[in-house]
């Protein structure tokens, strides 16, 4: 367990991988990064999607070296997940997502929090020296929650650059795009 001052955050459990899906794709939140009506080009993946780019090790921690799948709670409520990507990025790197099941634990300064502690734990525990965000540039509320992390903003002219700095060339084809296309989306570093 990782605990702030408002939030607390714990490894998450195989059982909790359908709550996360919902959490992500079905919840109120979902309209913020996927789906209609803001995100009618980023769809919303199927159960069988999902399952694809969420393997069972991000739920049961068997390969903390690729990623893993974090559970944060406020006042002992589940309110969302946060979790980090390595397998696709090169030494002492890790990509980050975050989100939350419902709108009232938006804006309320957990996400920033989450966001600081979980890179200090993985630091600290893992070796893990420097982050990669990229929502896309219509979530604005995730890009300001990130910057409050401490996030920094690649500017467009550098953002391929340092993609590429980011990803194994074997990844490239496949994520160097990201989630939302060069154009959409907004890199941010950790600094």
């Amino acid at each position: 367990m990782i605990k702030g001052q408002q939030i607390t955050i714990e490894p998450s459990k195989l059982s909790d991988k359908r709550k996360v899906y919902e959490w992500l794709c079905l919840s109120e939140t979902a309209k913020s990064h996927m789906g209609p009506p803001n995100f009618e080009d980023t769809p919303i993946p199927s159960w069988e999607e999902y399952c694809e780019d969420f393997k069972d090790y991000y739920f049961d921690g068997s390969k903390p070296k690729c990623g893993q799948l974090w559970i944060i709670k406020y006042r002992n409520e589940e309110i969302g997940a946060i979790c980090y990507s390595s397998f696709h990025l090169k030494g002492k790197s890790a990509e980050l997502d975050i989100w939350m099941g419902t709108e009232k634990n938006c804006g309320r300064g957990f996400g920033s929090e989450s966001i600081k502690i979980f890179c200090d734990y993985l630091m600290q525990n893992h070796g893990i020296e420097r982050f990669i965000i990229r929502p896309s540039k219509r979530n604005v509320r995730a890009v300001r929650a990130y910057e409050k992390a401490g996030f920094m903003k690649v500017s467009d002219e550098d953002k391929q650059k340092v993609v590429k700095e980011y990803l194994l060339d074997d990844y490239l084809d496949i994520y160097g795009q990201g989630d939302y296309g060069i154009g959409d989306d907004v890199v941010l570093i950790s600094v």
